[in-house]
C-alpha cells in the first residue's frame, strides 16, 4: 500500500472545481498584474496562465505557486499551450503589440488583430462557451475583433473598456471634494484613447449631481476650472509610462474587479467595451465603452444614460472614429502567424 493510501481512506476520487476556472493569456506585466489581483481578491481558485513563447510563464506560475498558501490554497497552472485553458469559464486576454514610435493607430490594430484571431481561436477551441475580456489596445477594436473571431453571443464578448479611466476620474474627484470615491459615481465614456470623454452632467456625490449646484460644471465656462483634472485623467497612463516605462497595476486591479462581477451572480456596473448597436443611435456593431451591468453569463444589460446633446454627439463621433478603424482591419477566418517582436 502506498504513503498516500496509508494516511487517507479514499472515499471518492478527488475532482477539480472547473465552474470557476479562468486562463489569463499574456505572461507579461499587465497579464501578472491582472493574476496576482485576481488571486487577491479570491476571484477564482482555479487560474490557468498561457504564454506560447518563452519559459518565463513557466517561472511566473512556479512563483505563484509557492505563494499559494496565502491564497486560499488556490489551484495555479498553465504553460505553453492553449489546452491548459480548457473548459474556462472567463479567458483574458492581455497579449497584443506596443504601437511603435511613428506607427499608426490602424497599422497598431492591424497587427494586433491579427494576434486576437489566432488566441480566440485556439480559446474557443477548448472553451467553446466561455467568456472573453479583452485587454490589449486598442481595446474596443480588438474586442469587436474578438467577437467576430469566436463566434460567441456579443454579451460574452467584452472589453476592458473606460473602467480604468473611470475609475482614474472618481479619485482625481475625490480628492478634490476629500470624499472616499467609492463615493462618487463618474464616468469616462467613448473610446478607450483620444476619443473618451467624461459625463460631467452625471457626476454625483451622495445622490447630489453637481450640475445641479454649478450649471457649468466641468465646461470652459466654469470659473473654477474643474475641466482641467480630466487632463489629468485622460494623460494618466502617458505620465506612468514615462515614469516606469509600462502601466499595469491600475489595470490589472481594474480587469480583476470586472472578472469578479463576471464569475458571481453580479449587478455590478463598469465601463467596458460593448456591442451598442441599437443603442443612443448607433446602427452597426460598434464595440465602444458604455457603463454596462455585468453578471455570470456575461453583459446583461446597458445602462441608458440620460446624455446632453453634446454628450450623444461625442459619443456618436467616437462610434464613427471606430467604425473606420473596425471596417479597415481584415479578419482572417484561418489561423494567423503572430507578428509580435517576441515571435520574431
Amino acid at each position: 500500500m502506498s504513503l498516500l493510501g496509508k494516511m487517507f481512506y479514499k472515499e471518492q476520487p478527488h475532482v477539480q472545481n472547473l465552474s470557476h476556472k479562468v486562463s489569463i493569456i499574456g505572461a507579461g506585466n499587465v497579464g501578472m498584474a491582472v493574476a496576482v489581483s485576481l488571486l487577491g481578491k479570491h476571484v477564482t481558485n482555479n487560474l490557468v496562465l498561457i504564454d506560447p513563447i518563452g519559459d518565463k510563464v513557466k517561472g511566473e506560475i512556479i512563483d505563484l505557486q509557492h505563494g499559494s498558501l496565502f491564497l486560499r490554497n488556490a489551484l495555479i497552472g498553465g504553460g505553453n499551450t492553449f489546452e491548459d485553458s480548457a473548459d474556462s469559464k472567463l479567458c483574458i486576454i492581455t497579449t497584443g503589440v506596443r504601437q511603435e514610435p511613428g506607427e499608426s493607430r490602424l497599422v497598431m490594430a492591424q497587427r494586433n488583430s491579427e494576434i486576437i484571431v489566432k488566441v480566440v481561436k485556439m480559446l474557443i477551441k477548448y472553451s467553446p462557451d466561455t467568456m472573453i475580456l479583452v485587454v490589449g489596445n486598442p481595446c474596443d477594436v480588438m474586442a469587436y475583433v474578438a467577437w467576430k473571431a469566436s463566434g460567441l453571443p456579443a454579451y460574452k464578448v467584452m472589453g476592458a473598456g473606460t473602467t480604468l479611466d473611470s475609475q482614474r476620474f472618481r479619485v482625481e474627484l475625490s480628492k478634490k471634494f476629500n470624499i472616499n470615491p467609492s463615493n462618487i459615481h463618474a464616468w469616462i465614456i467613448g473610446e478607450h484613447g483620444e476619443h473618451s470623454f467624461a459625463i460631467w452632467s452625471s457626476v454625483n456625490i451622495g445622490g447630489t449631481r453637481i450640475e445641479k449646484i454649478n450649471p457649468k460644471f466641468g465646461t470652459d465656462d466654469d470659473t473654477e476650472k474643474w475641466s482641467v483634472l480630466l487632463k489629468d485623467v485622460l494623460g494618466a497612463a502617458k505620465t506612468i509610462r514615462e515614469l516606469k516605462d509600462y502601466t499595469n497595476w491600475g489595470i490589472g486591479m481594474s480587469i480583476a474587479t470586472i472578472a469578479k462581477a463576471l464569475m458571481t451572480q453580479g449587478g455590478s456596473i463598469y465601463a467596458v467595451s460593448v456591442n451598442a448597436k441599437g443603442k443612443f443611435g448607433i446602427e452597426d456593431d460598434i464595440f465602444i465603452s458604455l457603463p454596462a451591468v455585468l453578471g455570470s453569463n456575461g453583459i446583461t444589460d446597458i445602462v441608458h444614460l440620460n446624455l446632453t446633446e453634446d454628450e450623444l454627439a461625442r459619443l456618436h463621433n467616437a462610434a464613427k472614429i471606430l467604425k473606420e478603424v473596425q471596417d479597415s482591419i481584415k479578419i482572417e477566418e484561418k489561423e494567423v502567424k503572430c507578428k509580435c517582436r517576441r515571435c520574431k
